[in-house]
């Protein structure tokens, strides 16, 4: 009689009976590991930890930073030429610009993701959800990044073309931390990236079918 044929699963690893030889989302074969505790979870790739907990730290100092984000300046006003100059004190705000604002909700959100994502990469069954959540998370990283970096060079820059005058040059320090906060939320969106792209990399070698 010939020994039977085991198909394998979603990520390319031949399941047995007791499904102890499949893979865990952060990498890691669980098959010694998931027979001795009964197949509940699988051993993790440090690598895909570390990232995430990167990722996890970034997005949190880069909403912290932004969030905090508040400069104060004194701004002369001339009402008549016969009279003195007034000063009036103007303050430049986060919750001031649609694009920043944009930015710490998306950089909250993935934070929040990413801690969800470590306490569950030990459960196989959350393997194609965090994947999912990994590519969105992506997305709203960099378009938040571009979202907020585009207003920053508005506000360094300016716009002659429809007259809008720069102000970085008032709100040295505001810009200073707004800026970067964007590069260290950018910084955390390459190392989703490179997160993702090794665990795809890793299902597809460990993949029977290609």
């Amino acid at each position: 009689m010939e020994a039977s044929r085991v198909k394998p699963g979603f990520n390319g690893v031949g399941a047995g009976l007791d499904g102890s030889s499949r893979r865990g989302y952060m990498g890691g074969v669980g098959a010694a590991a998931a027979a001795g505790s009964g197949g509940r979870g699988s051993p993790v790739d440090a690598c895909g930890v570390s990232l995430r907990v990167f990722v996890l730290a970034a997005t949190l100092a880069a909403a912290v930073v932004m969030g905090v984000d508040r400069q104060t300046r004194n701004i002369q006003i001339t009402l008549a030429d016969t009279l003195p100059p007034l000063q009036v004190p103007v303050a430049a705000k986060w919750s001031y610009s649609s694009a920043f604002v944009y930015f710490v909700v998306a950089n909250a959100m993935v934070c929040v993701f990413s801690a969800a994502a470590l306490a569950a990469c030990r459960r196989r069954g959350a393997v194609v959800p965090v994947m999912v959540g990994d590519l969105l998370a992506l997305a709203l990283l960099f378009s938040a990044v571009g979202a907020a970096a585009e207003f920053g060079i508005l506000g360094e820059r300016g716009n002659s073309h429809v007259r809008w005058a720069k102000v970085c040059n008032v709100y040295g320090a505001f810009c200073e931390r707004a800026m970067a906060a964007v590069i260290v939320s950018l910084i955390a969106a390459f190392a989703n990236l490179v997160m993702l792209m090794l665990t795809i990399l890793a299902i597809h070698k460990s993949s029977s079918y290609y």
